[in-house]
């Protein structure tokens, strides 16, 4: 998988996974379940996390390829780029 296949499929997940603990959390009988208060901040912190847009960094494309390295007529080293661009 290239970046922009894996950011395609993270924007996909955050819905259905933030639906799926809001359907789990609204479950959760507060009195039912005592978490110890250690657990329950890193439950909160992850929520928190599962909440919040993630940032998606964007994907440049690579530079070009530098085939070989002439000299100009000064002397001046100049790289020379391969021309095909994918």
């Amino acid at each position: 998988m290239n970046d922009q296949q894996i950011a395609a499929l993270a924007e996909g997940l955050v819905p259905f996974v933030r639906e799926c603990i809001t359907e789990t959390v609204a479950g959760i009988d507060p009195g039912a379940a005592m978490l110890p208060p250690e657990l329950a901040a890193e439950v909160a912190l992850a929520m928190r996390a599962l909440h919040e847009a993630p940032q998606l960094i964007e994907h440049h494309a690579a530079p070009p390829k530098v085939v070989r390295i002439e000299r100009d007529a000064e002397g001046n080293l100049v790289p020379v780029y391969d021309e095909a661009q994918p």
